[in-house]
C-alpha cells in the first residue's frame, strides 16, 4: 500500500527564494496497523532483540521499557547509521520523565544501534510492563514511507534570513503547510508550542547540535481544512480520503499508533549531530 501526501499551497522559496537553501527531504512514516514482523521497519512491533541480552528497564520507575520503533537501512537509507550497523530500536519508559538537559518533558528514552545479521538467536517473549500507561504505548504498525520537501520553522534558520522571511510572511496570510510536516516522520523541524525551544539545543555528551531524528503525533493530520472551507487537510493522504468520518478504519488512519501525545500534541526525538550514539533527548509539546 502506498499512502500520498496532497501537493503543497504553495512553494515559498520561488517567491523566497533566500529559503531555497534550506529545504530538506524528510519521511512520513505512514504508520497503519497491522502485523510487523522483528526483522522489518514498524512502530510498537517485535524487536529483532538478541536473546541472551537484558531487556533494559527504567531505573526511575522499576518497570520494562516499551518496545517504540525498529527501523532499517534498507527501508530509511537517511539515516545515519553508525558504521557496522543497519537497525535501530527505540524503547522507552512509558510514564513521563523530566528532561534535564535541554529543559523539558517527555519519556526516558534508549536507541540501540545493531547489526542485523548477528541476531541469531531472538527473544521470543518480549517482557511488556505490569500496568504500562496505554497512551504511550503503541500499537503494532507497518509504515509506508513518503519523501517530501519541508522548509524549516523561522525560529531554526539563522537570525537575518528569519528577521527577513517573517517580514516577507507578514500580511500573506499564507497556509502553513510546507513547514513542520505534522504526524509520525523522520528528520525535519518540529513545531514549539506548550514550551519554548530550547534556547541552546545541544548533545549533553559533547554540545554538538542536536537534530530532530523522529516525530511522534497524535494525530496523522488535523480536522480542519487548511484551504478554502471545505479543503481537507493536506496531510490527509489521497487514499484514505473515500474513509467515512468517525467509523473504525477512519479513526485507525487518524490515530493509528493509539498513542495520546502529551495533552494531544506532538514530540521530538532529538539525537546528537555528531554522533547518533550519545543519549538521546525526547521533547513533549
Amino acid at each position: 500500500m502506498s499512502l500520498t501526501t496532497a501537493p503543497a499551497s504553495h512553494d515559498p522559496a520561488r517567491d523566497f527564494p533566500e529559503l531555497a537553501p534550506y529545504a530538506r527531504t524528510v519521511v512520513r512514516l505512514h504508520p497503519r496497523r497491522g502485523v510487523p514482523g522483528p526483522r522489518g521497519s514498524h512502530l510498537g512491533g517485535p524487536m529483532l532483540w538478541p536473546a541472551a541480552e537484558p531487556w533494559p528497564r527504567c531505573g526511575e520507575h522499576e518497570e520494562p521499557m516499551a518496545a517504540v520503533a525498529q527501523l532499517t537501512t534498507a527501508d530509511f537509507p537517511e539515516i545515519r547509521f553508525p558504521d557496522g550497523t543497519d537497525v535501530v530500536q527505540l524503547l522507552w519508559c512509558p510514564d513521563w520523565h523530566d528532561q534535564p538537559h535541554p529543559e523539558g518533558w517527555g519519556q526516558a528514552c534508549r536507541l540501540f544501534w545493531r547489526r542485523a545479521a548477528e541476531v541469531t538467536d531472538l527473544l521470543t517473549e518480549q517482557p511488556r510492563s505490569e500496568d504500562p500507561d496505554p497512551d504511550m504505548v503503541p500499537r503494532p504498525c507497518v509504515l509506508h514511507p513518503e519523501r517530501l520537501t519541508e522548509y524549516p520553522c523561522v525560529e531554526e534558520l539563522p537570525a537575518g534570513p528569519a528577521r527577513r522571511y517573517k517580514a516577507w510572511l507578514a500580511g500573506r496570510n499564507l497556509p502553513d503547510d510546507v513547514s513542520a510536516i505534522p504526524g509520525y516522520k523522520l528528520g525535519g523541524s518540529m513545531t514549539w508550542g506548550v514550551t519554548d525551544r530550547p534556547e541552546h539545543l545541544e548533545c549533553e555528551a559533547c554540545r554538538a547540535p542536536l537534530e530532530l531524528f523522529l516525530q511522534f503525533d497524535t494525530s496523522e493530520y488535523g480536522l480542519g481544512s487548511w484551504g478554502p472551507e471545505g479543503t481537507p487537510d493536506r496531510f490527509w493522504p489521497l487514499e484514505e480520503r473515500g474513509l467515512e468520518p468517525r467509523t473504525d478504519a477512519w479513526w485507525a488512519a487518524l490515530e493509528p499508533t493509539g498513542m495520546t501525545i502529551g495533552r494531544g500534541g506532538h514530540a521530538g526525538l532529538f539525537v546528537c549531530s555528531a554522533d547518533p550514539r550519545h543519549p538521546a533527548s525526547h521533547f513533549t509539546q
